[in-house]
């Protein structure tokens, strides 16, 4: 079943991926500058790995961490945070980062500097879907939350974006959007898993505390479906405003 969702990621993920070049004005990006990003995002999810063993080996090393001892919703939340939200979006935002790095003369503008974090998050979903949509729930929960990864990469390179135009145009400080490129997909993505992944209501063996757990699993999962869609009408509204917002220097 992993492979069917790998397979059902990349033929959305393809068709999103696509509209949002369309849309790039006054013309789309070229192939290579479409397709570097993706394959580096298929590069961040073993990076998200060594990080997750970083992180949670230097946690229990450097206090003591273990799970056990706090309530269910601390458990969750930190296992969310060290497993995905952190560690997933840190992996991402390094190859964004290589990839403004390769494109940095040919980047125009907001809505491309986007479009990178889109790919990175489209690459990262495809080895993801296969490894963690193998049984039935996992599977639904992932086809829910479809253009997660996508959404989140957006979300970052905006505010990474938006940064970089207000260095360029001389706007001053950059430092509020560079703390927002990182903290609110770090959030976004720990709040859902917390609900979904890895609740631990679910694992409770009180049944009881599972109702909890799958109560709280719907509304995560709802509430994320319905903020993937808003996020991609959003930001579709505005892709000629943001293509307007220049990254690369008047020539004189």
């Amino acid at each position: 079943m992993g492979l069917i969702a790998m397979l059902i990621s990349l033929i959305v993920l393809s068709f999103l991926y696509r509209r949002m070049i369309a849309r790039d004005v006054p013309e789309p990006i070229g192939r290579k500058q479409a397709i570097v990003p993706v394959l580096l995002g298929l590069v961040s999810l073993p990076l998200s790995f060594i990080f997750t063993l970083l992180c949670v080996g230097g946690l229990i090393k450097t206090v003591g961490y273990a799970p056990a001892d706090y309530p269910l919703p601390v458990q969750s939340v930190m296992s969310a945070f060290l497993a995905a939200g952190l560690t997933e979006e840190l992996a991402k935002f390094l190859m964004i980062a290589a990839s403004f790095k390769l494109f940095r003369n040919t980047v125009r503008n907001v809505y491309e500097y986007m479009l990178i974090g889109a790919a990175v998050g489209f690459g990262f979903t495809l080895p993801e879907e296969a490894l963690y949509g193998s049984d039935l729930i996992s599977f639904l929960l992932r086809m829910d939350f479809i253009a997660g990864h996508l959404v989140f990469g957006i979300i970052m390179t905006y505010y990474l974006g938006m940064a970089e135009h207000k260095k360029i145009t001389n706007q001053g400080s950059s430092s509020k959007e560079y703390l927002f490129a990182l903290l609110i997909p770090i959030l976004m993505h720990t709040l859902y898993d917390a609900c979904t992944a890895n609740n631990k209501f679910l694992y409770h063996e009180n049944e009881d505390m599972q109702m909890i757990g799958v109560v709280i699993g719907l509304v995560g999962a709802l509430a994320a479906f319905v903020i993937q869609i808003v996020i991609l009408l959003k930001y579709k509204k505005n892709a000629g405003e943001l293509c307007s917002l220049r990254l690369l220097p008047e020539e004189s």
